[in-house]
């Protein structure tokens, strides 16, 4: 598995944010949606939860279509 590369991060509320991440797994092209919580341990680095989505990058269009259909109908 390739180290993952942020492409952007959305705060979620005052403790945890959203990271959106790409990846390499097994030769296959991943983004991942993740949510991170603040180390307990110590200030360092936030750490990912199980919180969140991986799917392979070619379905990335579909999401966007998805999350596009989403915010028309919260524009409703």
């Amino acid at each position: 598995m390739s180290e993952p590369r942020t492409i952007a991060v959305l705060r979620k509320n005052n403790t945890e944010e959203v990271r959106v991440r790409v990846t390499e797994s097994g030769g296959c092209k991943l983004v991942d949606l993740r949510v991170f919580t603040p180390n307990a341990r110590s200030e360092g680095e936030p750490l990912p939860t199980r919180n969140g989505i991986c799917l392979v990058r070619a379905k990335l269009p579909d999401l966007i279509k998805a999350l596009q259909a989403a915010e028309r109908e919260g524009a409703r």
